[in-house]
């Protein structure tokens, strides 16, 4: 049978989806190969989250093109429904598949082999679980609850991608995590575009009764919960810091915030405050030793020196553990698109700062980890020989060495170093 390679670009859900894809193919007997030039037909699953996204991404299409003139090509993802003419413009004899349309790629790969062009495009409700997978990560199950999100942020280009919010039923969640439970994974990614609207499309359960249901499925594993919007948090904060008090969900919390400017949020069509999130970080950290996760864009049209200095300030004072700072980059179709853009070099020196400090205040978080001792899951294999990768339970990555196959075990370690990105741990037993 004929070999496919799969490029994955993206978030967790793109990362799911590549695994479904990989698993159907191997199910209708396709080779599934790691090397590019041993391929007959390449995937590309893209994103079109942000601009310089766009950009590596366009720029990889046109390179596999020229080097590879004569592999058949897919382009799937989000970009096909996002981006539609820029896709097909750069790549006009590649078939598209977008993410609503994951279950057809086999489908899609033989009418493409037998040298046709097809489209699956258009919003559909396909429900993205239990259904085969070549894994990733054999400890890792990434379990999308959730297709779109409710949310109409005017920067935002994934909600083009990925429509309104459609939830996956809780049946089928719980059964696609026991079943990835006993097949040896032991850290279960809750993920879609915003985890916290969950439900918001149905009267039935919301995301912390979800998460109570997960947390009763029988073996040792950890829940990492996805990211979160303030506004869909908020007016449900005391039942989902209860559904956080199990010990099988990581106290983790990814609470994007985007400008520490009220104005702004307005403009970015945010519908919160940041009293708001502050009020909901508050919450978290009277109730857990947290790590806290937040987003913001740098450079945003209209955005002043002085409110630009707000959302520096709030940095300063909330002290996150992690910020992922994002330069302002105007994405197609989208409302932020008809703004007059700050000037480039305003946008880069805003964005230089903001990551200074993220970097000094990631760092010193890291130092109030020293001399912890307690219980890391190991999910990955370090860069180095001997290096292993883990998690302890407020989702913190430790490094341990070891010659044994550490890889989803459960060590316990005492921190005795400390960098930006992360803690290096002794194995005390």
């Amino acid at each position: 049978m004929p070999n496919i390679y799969i490029q994955t670009y993206g978030c967790a859900a793109n990362q799911a989806e590549s695994e479904i894809m990989a698993g159907l193919l191997q199910k209708a007997a396709y080779d599934i190969v790691k090397n590019i030039d041993n391929a007959d037909l390449i995937i590309v699953n893209t994103c079109w989250v942000k601009q310089v996204s766009e950009q590596r991404l366009i720029f990889y299409l046109k390179d596999i093109q020229n080097r590879y003139p004569n592999k058949k090509l897919i382009v799937a993802g989000c970009a096909p429904e996002a981006a539609y003419k820029k896709i097909v413009d750069t790549t006009p004899n590649a078939s598209l598949v977008s993410t609503h349309h994951v279950t057809k790629i086999a489908q899609a790969v033989q009418k493409t082999l037998e040298g046709k062009r097809i489209e699956f495009l258009g919003e559909s409700r396909e429900i993205k679980l239990c259904l085969p997978r070549i894994r990733i990560n054999p400890v890792i199950d990434i379990v999308e609850i959730a297709q779109g999100c409710s949310g109409k942020c005017s920067y935002c280009a994934t909600r083009l991608a990925k429509g309104k919010i459609f939830s996956f039923p809780k049946e089928k969640i719980l059964e696609e995590i026991s079943l990835s439970v006993k097949n040896g994974c032991k850290e279960i990614w809750v993920t879609t575009q915003d985890t916290a609207c969950y439900g918001f499309d149905e009267d039935g359960i919301r995301l912390p009764e979800l998460l109570k249901e997960i947390t009763k499925i029988l073996g040792k594993f950890f829940v990492r919960v996805g990211m979160m919007n303030p506004n869909n948090v908020l007016p449900m904060i005391s039942d989902l810091i209860t559904a956080y008090k199990n010990k099988k969900i990581y106290k983790f919390l990814h609470l994007p915030v985007q400008s520490g400017d009220n104005e702004i949020l307005e403009k970015m069509n945010r519908i919160y405050k940041v009293e708001d999130f502050e009020e909901i970080v508050k919450a978290f950290k009277e109730n857990f030793r947290l790590q806290l996760w937040t987003d913001v864009i740098a450079g945003y049209p209209g955005e002043t020196k002085e409110q630009f200095e707000r959302t520096l300030e709030l940095i300063k004072r909330v002290k996150p553990d992690w910020v992922n700072v994002s330069k302002f980059g105007s994405r197609p179709n989208t409302e932020a698109a008809k703004l007059k853009p700050l000037p480039s070099g305003i946008v880069k020196e805003r964005s230089r700062i903001a990551s200074e400090i993220v970097r000094e205040i990631s760092l010193e978080k890291n130092k109030e980890w020293m001399d912890w001792k307690g219980t890391v899951l190991v999910s990955e294999r370090g860069k180095k020989p001997g290096q292993w990768r883990g998690r302890n339970f407020a989702y913190k990555p430790v490094l341990v060495g070891s010659n044994n196959n550490l890889l989803g075990k459960f060590v316990e370690v005492k921190i005795v170093e400390a960098s930006t990105s992360h803690l290096m741990g002794s194995i005390i037993k």
